[in-house]
């Protein structure tokens, strides 16, 4: 048996009455200090540990499950063990005999040796299993393959975050067999028809399961801003988030105060078309010279970081680029600073790090290719605006957002630009997105309505 990093806590854990969830989240490095940048790790890392928090606060207890068994890569650690947040939830990290990182496109055959590991866990702690709660492909195959193995079944309930249809559709045809998407649709066609119900982070992915997989009526399970960590700060002269932008540009500290900033933060990868917004802020910083873009770029992926610090050598942007890395205590900060978050992204599940800057009232640029924006930051008060330069179509100028259609370098400008040059509609929209936002996307609210519809009773 997995030996647990605080007997005191395991012993309270394993002796509570509470209903006992395990919420599978197999892939990336999954800990309870969310690290950004870390491969396979992002925002379904942050929906999890989100998402298990208020279930622990509306009476449950929970075992987050990951696979470990390799060395951490920031800390160089072994990935292993039981780690307790409190005494109502907990990290299990799963081993397969394999001390490497696996990216979550080769995950499948582990996935045998993976729910064994866990049918031997929690058959040894002599708890019982109220209900699972799984996430993306992967994890949902380890929950079947567990469920399988035991002689009771238990509500399983999949929440899939993306789906490789989507994906399908949005990659292009000579990326399908590196992320093996025909392999994982297989597996998504598979799992659908085992469970007890599937849950969607957006209607895209809805519609998707219902049109692609064969799913009913999915439940809608979004990801949730936090409330206490995003909100607009009143941020002064002296906060060091300005000291932190003058040392990572290079500008006087003044410079960047009387800048207008636009912010991007996510993993670093090609689906998040980080080229296409600096290219874009390039055209914008032209016209408008008092502008700064703040962007994240993981200096770990060292090819596609050094083409994106290279473009931003070639468009002679060094000083006007805040280019940085892990800042998630200071991001709240940045967010309250930043006058528009643009996201070029054609690869999202819903929109997380979108809909954060809504909840701290600031306005958005994104792609169309990003829920959250299509389906809420538009709203319905929707308005087209062409240009000749545009080669996709027109902007949606919307109550809370612009759309911009994928890839088009030229129509993110001209949105950036139609926010940054009209102040009142810059508040205004930022306004719109918080209220779109708050308090409808609340995990409290959310996840309670959730709880519901999937007939899991509350505990009393």
């Amino acid at each position: 048996m997995t030996k647990p990093k605080d007997d005191h806590l395991h012993n309270q854990f394993v002796g509570s009455n509470r209903p006992h969830v395990l919420m599978i989240t197999n892939h990336g490095i999954h800990q309870w200090e969310f690290i950004p940048g870390l491969p396979d790790t992002g925002g379904q890392n942050v929906f999890v540990n989100q998402f298990t928090s208020k279930l622990a606060d509306l009476g449950f207890k929970i075992t987050i499950v990951n696979r470990g068994g390799y060395e951490h890569p920031t800390t160089g650690e072994m990935h292993r063990g039981i780690d307790y947040y409190d005494k109502h939830q907990r990290i299990l990290y799963l081993e397969d005999g394999d001390e490497t990182f696996i990216r979550k496109e080769d995950m499948d055959s582990q996935t045998p040796k993976l729910a064994k590991f866990l049918v031997t866990q929690i058959k040894d702690e002599g708890i019982p299993v109220d209900l699972i709660l799984s996430h993306y492909w992967d994890s949902a195959k380890v929950g079947i393959l567990f469920n399988n193995a035991r002689g009771e079944h238990i509500k399983h309930i999949w929440t899939p975050h993306s789906l490789g249809a989507i994906k399908k559709r949005n990659m292009p045809p000579d990326t399908w067999d590196d992320l093996r998407i025909d392999e994982r649709i297989e597996n998504e066609k598979w799992i659908v028809p085992q469970l007890e119900g599937v849950a969607a982070t957006s209607s895209l992915i809805r519609e998707s399961l219902k049109n692609d997989y064969g799913s009913d009526e999915p439940y809608f399970l979004p990801p949730c801003v936090k409330t206490d960590r995003f909100f607009y700060r009143d941020v002064g002269a002296d906060h060091d988030v300005w000291d932190f932008l003058s040392e990572t540009t290079g500008l006087p500290k003044d410079d960047c105060q009387a800048a207008k900033i636009v912010t991007e933060i996510s993993r670093t990868d090609k689906t998040k078309r980080k080229d296409v917004l600096i290219k874009a802020f390039a055209k914008v910083h032209e016209k408008l010279p008092q502008t700064l873009l703040v962007i994240a770029i993981d200096k770990t992926e060292k090819e596609l970081a050094q083409g994106l610090f290279d473009l931003i050598d070639d468009l002679d942007l060094n000083n006007h680029v805040a280019a940085i890395g892990n800042e998630w205590e200071r991001l709240p900060f940045l967010y309250s600073v930043t006058d528009i978050y643009c996201s070029p992204s054609v690869m999202e599940g819903f929109g997380m790090a979108v809909q954060e800057a809504a909840a701290t009232r600031v306005p958005v640029v994104g792609s169309n290719r990003i829920p959250f924006v299509e389906e809420y930051l538009l709203g319905d008060d929707v308005e087209e605006q062409a240009f000749d330069d545009m080669t996709s179509g027109p902007l949606r100028i919307g109550e809370g957002g612009i759309v911009v259609p994928a890839d088009d370098v030229a129509g993110f400008a001209h949105a950036l630009e139609t926010l940054l040059t009209d102040e009142t509609l810059r508040r205004k929209t930022g306004e719109c997105a918080y209220h779109i936002t708050v308090p409808y996307f609340t995990w409290d609210d959310m996840t309670r309505r959730f709880l519901r519809e999937a007939h899991v009773s509350l505990p009393l």
